[in-house]
């Protein structure tokens, strides 16, 4: 097997034009004045060797490696997706690539995946949090590292932050339902850890009072943003002695376990279950019947982001600016999933088998 070529250095293209490396430095790197015909010598040295500068090692010097690390809890739920790829080509419209993480929710996985980002020097972060700690925050903010979360809040908001309207768009689908009329109404959501969850939870209740209905905690069911947690939960719900003649889902990630447990029990949309989502994804739509929703804009949200992080970028020197907080407004879409309750509850015939895959 032949060795491999060694890749010519800027000592190499010195040597062979016969100048100095640091006279070829400012010629290769247009960063000071160098004769034309120097220039024109070192410039074909170059071609002849094939030399390829070392970006990463130039966007240390240069304090930019044109890069944003941007992490997330996963790459399974459709939002995060489409939120990554919304992001990759902002980022790409400003000369920056995007180096990519999941974190699973593994606040061990964050703390390490936070450290190993900014220690290959990434221009900035856009984070979904997980349980970033006081000493991670500190470890951010300490190193000048321009940082946003998105989605969820981390403790203090001490970074700038971007989220959506969870509280008031949890509040306009549960409104929603009692103005059809359903007063037992089931939430299945996501962990309240996550401020998103929580305040998506806190919509509902706060709809609940305002309405003067007591909260039923038998009609509500907590859990990690999982198909197989929905699938579950559901069933739990439509197995009470009193089940609801409405369901609100928390997240997407969710809905899939939702329906596979409605199907199974018999139930039809809407006639004797209505159902909203927090989240509008593509197939919602064409869903038989078409689901009613909380459409979020995640291409609004990471826009923004972009914007929050550049203008740090750009402005290092300003490190007295306080963070914000940016809440992205949501839209109720009612399609057909909703309805006013039956007349007369019948037997619910609870799901049984096994979980929805997720």
């Amino acid at each position: 097997m032949g060795s491999r070529r060694r890749r010519a250095s800027l000592k190499n293209v010195a040597a062979r034009a016969g100048f100095s490396v640091a006279t070829v430095s400012r010629a290769l790197n247009d960063t000071g004045y160098v004769a034309p015909e120097t220039r024109k010598r070192i410039l074909e040295a170059a071609r002849e060797l094939s030399y390829q500068p070392n970006l990463r090692a130039r966007g240390l010097r240069k304090q930019s490696s044109h890069s944003i690390g941007l992490i997330i809890p996963n790459l399974l739920n459709a939002y995060y997706t489409a939120l990554a790829d919304a992001l990759t080509q902002l980022l790409a419209g400003r000369g920056y690539h995007l180096i990519l993480a999941s974190t699973r929710d593994d606040a061990a996985l964050e703390d390490v995946t936070v450290h190993e980002m900014v220690g290959q020097a990434v221009d900035g972060l856009i984070w979904v949090p997980t349980a970033p700690g006081p000493v991670l925050l500190e470890y951010v903010t300490e190193r000048g590292v321009p940082a946003v979360a998105i989605v969820r809040r981390v403790p203090g908001d001490r970074v700038d932050t971007v989220i959506f309207e969870d509280l008031a768009g949890s509040r306009a689908a549960t409104e929603h339902l009692m103005r059809l009329g359903h007063r037992r109404i089931g939430y299945i959501g996501g962990d309240i850890a996550f401020s998103s969850n929580r305040d998506r939870q806190s919509g509902y209740v706060e709809a609940l009072k305002a309405a003067g209905l007591p909260l039923d905690e038998a009609l509500v069911r907590l859990g990690p943003p999982r198909s197989t947690h929905g699938f579950l939960a559901c069933g739990d719900l439509l197995r009470l002695p009193s089940p609801p003649t409405a369901i609100f889902v928390g997240s997407n990630a969710l809905m899939p376990g939702v329906l596979h447990a409605l199907r199974q029990s018999g139930l039809r949309l809407p006639e004797e279950m209505s159902l909203v989502c927090f989240d509008d994804i593509d197939w919602f739509s064409f869903s038989v019947p078409p689901i009613t929703a909380v459409r979020t804009e995640e291409n609004r949200l990471a826009e923004s982001a972009v914007d929050l992080l550049f203008e740090h970028i750009e402005h290092r020197e300003d490190l007295e600016r306080p963070p914000v907080v940016i809440e992205i407004p949501f839209e109720l879409v009612v399609r057909g999933s909703t309805a006013p309750p039956p007349a007369e509850s019948r037997p619910v015939r609870a799901a049984r088998g096994e979980p929805a895959p997720g």
